[in-house]
């Protein structure tokens, strides 16, 4: 009986010091603990090298922007079948989709305009300053099956890449060769006549390195008229020397045939006529990269990228009432190229200095054709839609890192644009980062940016108008960065401020005339703070969550901005259950957020939540086989009113690799 009371003691003084143990390691987590990274990202790369937004590579841990990076590693864990999925993992980020897979997908960045934020593929950008939307990307057409590395960074990005990258910049970096010949082949099928098929092939011969990929997706779509399918060819190429010369050459095509109501209809539960959209485009994206060395410690990078985009549009128009258009039937095709020229000089001067400059040369031009129905409104004929323009922007640009030592990193930037029959552009950005404990690291970043109007805002017969200035932006963040090597933990903590201004935007005086016209109208400020904790608490064990707060206003009116919920968050574990099977669960929570649809009057989009579950298992060293269930609990919600998302989803797969 003595012995057992012994035991039962030592047991509840084991259970006390383990509780403590957790308390503490917690504690050290959010105040005394020392650098380290993300839970899941950590697995992926130790410290990855930045090359999107700024000039000098740069360390993750080492640049005071704020920046986010995916690496294949760590999203294969997730079985994503398009990028939004990944991208709404992070803090300061909303994506949503109008209706399914076919629906148009935008990106939000700190409440921000869609076609503020640039996205690039291997650097080349792929924003459409001739669409409808100012020049935002539809994620939608974006598959992840290329993708090796996506890094995002968050604020003004006008300093290296000038307009179309004021709120910041993804760049989706691709597969390259390994020293290995490696081939890899995937199926994957689901419900509602869900398919996907890729064949991918890399390998090295010498001093030469190649991969290259093809892709075809089919979804028939579970929401009612959206129709998606997809097809990509894409490769990447190098060749280097010890010297350190490198040479490299990318390129991918993609077509997308897609159907879905249009934006502003009502989508299958609201809108009154039932004809959907029809979406065609082709796409073609190359770059062309040159590095090689001029002296010790300096180095010549010459780049140059081309984007060609054809894209065919078949919009049935819009009713208000039955019999009533308020958006009259369109038809039409955009045919838009950028050719973008960068030549730059980079150079360590010693261990504390570094400085780069450079001149860049961007060419866009694009022309629009097709007519517009106004018989529909009691006008008596069509009217043609048709426009071209072109332009070309030179810019020269500085950076320089400055390291007094190994506590303190302080960057500058400087760009000076000079757009065709407008003034010059001077965008600037400073940047530190302090350690001042080991345990703690604090930064801080302001920054300016500037978007050139679209060429559609500008062109457009109706609606264009020559004379709109470039829209322009202001930023500050500050942050801190705590983490601990117990249960290598994570805890981000950050505060921004965004003021845009000259927003472009329909005259309301006008409209009430019924006389639509693009003027330059809004101040916008939004602001928030970003939180991210993540941990190994256990050797097979992941854990990541991120929440955001948003205040996104109009000034001056109070109104608030569509589609930007106050808070929104989520939650992610990762669980390596046997060496062969691995599963990841995930709940994403968005707030409430304002809408406007045509036929209803109603505004507030309800919050909701879902939870997604993916799971991978190996076979063997070459074969893997996987499934996914997306909207788990078959949560009913809408990112847009009237566009009803998807149910439950299950989607199951295999995929085998040989070397």
């Amino acid at each position: 009986m003595y012995n057992t009371d012994r035991r039962l003691m030592r047991r509840k003084e084991l259970r006390k010091q383990s509780l403590l143990t957790g308390i503490n390691a917690l504690w050290c987590l959010l105040v005394l603990s020392p650098s380290a990274g993300l839970a899941e990202s950590s697995i992926e790369t130790l410290d990855p090298v930045l090359v999107t937004a700024t000039i000098l590579p740069t360390n993750q841990s080492q640049t005071p922007l704020q920046t986010k990076v995916f690496t294949r590693t760590g999203f294969d864990l997730q079985q994503p079948n398009r990028l939004g999925t990944l991208l709404q993992q992070t803090p300061g980020i909303f994506v949503d989709e109008m209706g399914g897979r076919s629906g148009l997908s935008s990106l939000y960045i700190r409440g921000s305009d869609p076609n503020y934020t640039m996205v690039l593929l291997d650097g080349v950008p792929l924003n459409d300053p001739t669409n409808q939307r100012g020049g935002s990307v539809d994620l939608s057409s974006l598959t992840p099956e290329r993708i090796e590395r996506i890094e995002i960074v968050k604020g003004p990005a006008s300093v290296f890449y000038g307009s179309d990258a004021m709120a910041g910049a993804v760049n989706i970096i691709t597969q390259k060769g390994g020293a290995k010949n490696r081939m890899v082949a995937r199926a994957e099928g689901g419900q509602w006549g869900y398919a996907r098929g890729v064949l991918q092939a890399s390998g090295a011969a010498g001093r030469f390195r190649y991969a290259g990929s093809a892709a075809v997706t089919r979804d028939d779509g579970q929401v009612t008229g959206n129709r998606f399918a997809s097809g990509t060819i894409g490769g990447h190429m190098n060749w280097s020397r010890p010297d350190s010369l490198k040479l490299e050459l990318t390129g991918q095509y993609t077509h997308t045939d897609t159907r879905s109501f249009p934006e502003g209809s009502g989508g299958p539960r609201l809108a009154i006529l039932r004809s959907t959209e029809q979406r065609r485009t082709h796409e073609v994206a190359s770059g062309f990269n040159l590095t090689f060395p001029l002296a010790p410690n300096w180095e010549h990078q010459l780049t140059a990228n081309v984007l060609h985009r054809q894209q065919k549009v078949d919009n049935p128009g819009v009713l208000s009432a039955p019999g009533m258009f308020r958006i009259p039937p369109t038809v039409f095709r955009t045919d838009f190229t950028r050719m973008r020229f960068h030549w730059t000089l980079r150079a360590s001067l010693n261990r504390l200095l570094k400085i780069a400059g450079g001149v860049q040369l961007v060419h866009e031009n694009g022309t629009r054709t097709g007519i517009q129905d106004l018989t529909v409104l009691g006008l008596s004929s069509q009217v043609a839609t048709d426009f071209e323009q072109s332009r070309a922007t030179p810019a020269g640009i500085l950076e320089t890192i400055f390291s007094p030592n190994e506590q303190v990193r302080l960057s500058a930037g400087l760009r000076v644009d000079s757009p065709e029959d407008l003034p010059l552009r001077a965008t600037p950005r400073l940047g530190v980062s302090i350690q001042p404990f080991p345990q703690t690291t604090i930064h801080g970043t302001y920054g300016q940016g500037f978007k050139l109007p679209s060429l559609n805002a500008l062109g457009d017969p109706i609606i264009g108008n020559s004379r709109l200035t470039p829209e322009s932006s202001t930023a500050w963040e500050v942050g801190i960065l705590r983490s601990s090597t117990v249960w290598d933990s994570e805890i981000r903590l950050t505060w921004f401020h965004n003021t845009f201004f000259n927003q472009i935007d329909l005259d309301p005086v006008l409209a009430k005339q019924q006389t639509f016209l693009l003027v330059n109208l809004n101040k916008v400020r939004t602001q928030g703070i970003e939180l991210n904790v993540a941990t190994n608490p256990l050797p097979d064990v992941s854990i990541q969550g991120w929440f955001t707060y948003l205040d996104a206003r109009i000034s001056g009116t109070n109104a608030p901005l569509r589609n930007r919920p106050k808070a929104s968050g989520g939650f992610a574990i990762r669980v390596r259950a046997t060496p062969a099977l691995t599963i990841r669960s995930q709940l994403q929570a968005v707030g409430t957020r304002f809408d406007l649809q045509i036929p209803t009057t109603q505004t507030r989009v309800p919050g909701y939540y879902r939870m997604d579950l993916a799971t991978t298992y190996a076979l063997n060293d070459a074969w893997n086989i996987f499934g996914a269930v997306d909207n788990l609990t078959n949560v009913k919600y809408e990112d847009f009113l009237g566009f009803s998302a998807p149910g439950t989803w299950v989607r199951f797969g295999v995929e085998g690799h040989w070397e």
